[in-house]
């Protein structure tokens, strides 16, 4: 339980961070339209780059705790822009030109259109962000310099050949995963039911 409740606890510090600095930048995009391709460029870098590569690096930039939360952001940061930036373009082209020719400002596009179709997208993206975060703070564990959390464990275990620890491990990281995923799900239902009834 205490390495569980650790690396959770990284997890969710990088899960925090990667969705706070994607949403924000999704949020630049909105008010500057054309920064959009260099927001992007960023986001596709930032997943193309290897973890078990960069790792090391991140970990002798920041150490311990910090690299596996930094890792962690990193794994949630591609899916959560790209999920909001999809969200931000799928408002109806209809509804935008309806509320333009009312008079209505681009402020008034953003607050009342754009910001509302975006949220399933988004709750889309936070959903499968969750593995991402957790398997970025157990990479950052398992190259080491932290004392606890799963990474730590399975790496001991490796190293004592204990394949039914490693196992259970593997076992117990995907129903986290699994878990956080679903109460997301959940969440998205809750705040956009009206996404559930435009897919019947």
């Amino acid at each position: 339980m205490r390495n569980i409740s650790s690396t959770l606890g990284r997890a969710a510090a990088g899960y925090l961070w990667g969705n706070l600095i994607a949403l924000t930048l999704a949020t630049i995009v909105l008010a500057l339209p054309h920064l959009e391709e260099i927001v992007a460029q960023i986001g596709v870098v930032t997943n193309c780059l290897p973890i078990t590569a960069v790792g090391p690096l991140i970990m002798v930039i920041f150490g311990g705790r910090t690299s596996a939360i930094v890792l962690s952001a990193m794994l949630v940061f591609f899916t959560t822009l790209i999920g909001s930036l999809v969200g931000l373009k799928s408002a109806p082209q209809g509804t935008l030109d309806l509320i333009t020719a009312y008079g209505g400002s681009r402020w008034t596009q953003i607050r009342k259109v754009r910001l509302i179709s975006a949220i399933p997208s988004v709750m889309a993206a936070l959903q499968v962000a969750v593995p991402g975060s957790i398997l970025g703070a157990i990479v950052g564990e398992y190259l080491g310099g932290i004392d606890d959390g799963i990474g730590v464990a399975l790496n001991a275990a490796q190293r004592q050949i204990q394949p039914d620890r490693v196992w259970a491990l593997s076992i117990i990281t995907g129903l986290l995963s699994l878990l956080g995923y679903g109460l997301i799900g959940l969440l998205g239902r809750i705040i956009t039911p009206w996404a559930k009834e435009a897919t019947r």
